[in-house]
């Protein structure tokens, strides 16, 4: 009877080790590297703004670090607002879709607010 009620225990507290791990917040930067970042391209519809500039960049990059998210299993809604692609020093890419929430590369994250509105100022400070 008390292997059972171990046995009980240990598979209680792996259970909610697990809800707790899956539900910390994390960071843009815990998924990304800003750091090796050369090019931006931020889609609104069929329009696009490119940053390549490093100050630029940067302001970009503190927006999405800003960020608390929780990874979510699937999503909750369709459609996109912003459509992102970010490119790295190593001819590698990552494909971001902001929306309520956001999508990394395949992956679906809560974010802890809507950040529609900040990346629409952004992306208008950078329209020429």
């Amino acid at each position: 009877m008390k292997k059972i009620l171990c046995g009980l225990c240990i598979v209680a507290a792996l259970c909610i080790s697990f809800f707790v791990w899956r539900n910390r917040a994390i960071r843009v930067s815990d998924i990304i590297d800003f750091d090796m970042i050369t090019k931006v391209e931020i889609w609104l519809n069929d329009d696009c703004v490119t940053l390549t500039e490093n100050g630029d960049i940067k302001e970009f990059t503190d927006l999405l670090d800003s960020m608390k998210l929780k990874k979510k299993l699937r999503p909750e809604s369709d459609g996109f607002v912003f459509s992102i692609v970010i490119y790295h020093e190593n001819d590698t890419k990552n494909q971001l879709t902001l929306l309520e929430d956001i999508i990394i590369d395949g992956q679906y994250y809560g974010c802890d607010r809507d950040y529609c509105d900040d990346m629409l100022k952004l992306y208008d400070s950078f329209q020429t």
